[in-house]
């Protein structure tokens, strides 16, 4: 087989018959679902038909199974955006209600704002406010004193304060 050119019906029909086994498992340990990993088998073999493959740079199975993990985590990155999408507009408690627009608006805005802090600022935010979790409490879970714990919070709000208000002057 040479490299980067397509790949004749026989080529694929071989290659499939030796490989297609090795593919699947693959994609159905990153999946989770037989359906799942089925298309994704088959659109694994339909990209090697189109070419790509060089056999110059390496075995065709190391190939097929980096293509599979590849298109494996695009697929699952794909879903998980999707839900994120649908979960931010979709209303919390009655599917009936309008779409508070101004609240997606401000969730969205707060997300940006949070994306700005560090992880431990982040984190520390998070069992603050989400898991109701004291000061005090963070500070013997994460190993660091009181007073560490309160200064990277409130640092961590006038950087909140200041994004937002950023965002509001734009």
């Amino acid at each position: 087989m040479s490299s980067h050119e397509a790949i004749s019906p026989e080529e694929l029909a071989l290659l499939y018959d030796e490989h297609s086994a090795a593919v699947h498992r693959l994609a159905f340990s990153l999946l989770s679902q037989r359906q799942e990993a089925e298309d994704l088998t088959h659109d694994v073999f339909v990209r090697l038909q189109r070419g790509g493959f060089d056999s110059n740079r390496g075995e065709i199975r190391q190939y097929l199974l980096l293509l599979t993990r590849s298109m494996g985590l695009n697929r699952i990155n794909k879903h998980r955006n999707r839900r994120r999408i649908l979960e931010r507009f979709r209303p919390a408690h009655c599917q009936q209600d309008p779409i508070d627009l101004q609240a997606v608006d401000s969730r969205f805005r707060l997300e940006q704002a949070l994306a700005q802090l560090s992880s431990r600022e982040q984190q520390i935010l998070a069992m603050n406010y989400h898991q109701d979790i004291s000061q005090s409490n963070i500070a013997a879970s994460l190993q660091l004193p009181l007073g560490t714990v309160k200064t990277i919070s409130r640092r961590a709000l006038l950087k909140l304060r200041h994004a937002l208000s950023s965002q509001e002057e734009n």
